[in-house]
């Protein structure tokens, strides 16, 4: 069966929604587990995302916060570099076409 893989989880505390991996049939279904235990088996991943976000509510899990800083000047270096780049990159879309005769006066 060609069954596309696909794996959403929480480590921390254990969640995880999948299918096609090494920890479940590769039926086509949806598993959503919780420790090891499968809580639900589902044919969309909309249903099964529904009950996987049940599950993360109640565990009151919170992502933990990071302070990043960002530097407003890297980032306007950053943004410069990335549109530059993508300019080069597709420049060769725009050269003038044609042969021999176009370029003479």
């Amino acid at each position: 069966m060609g069954v596309e893989a696909y794996k959403q989880s929480i480590p921390y505390i254990g969640l995880s929604l999948e299918r096609a991996t090494s920890n479940i049939p590769r039926d086509g279904y949806f598993y959503v587990l919780l420790r090891g235990e499968i809580k639900g088996k589902f044919r969309s991943l909309k249903r099964a995302q529904l009950v996987y976000k049940a599950l993360l509510q109640e565990s009151g899990y919170k992502p933990p916060t990071t302070d990043v800083k960002v530097d407003p000047a890297q980032e306007t270096v950053d943004r410069y570099f990335d549109r530059l780049e993508a300019y080069w990159s597709n420049s060769h879309k725009y050269t003038r076409r044609g042969g021999k005769t176009m370029y003479r006066s």
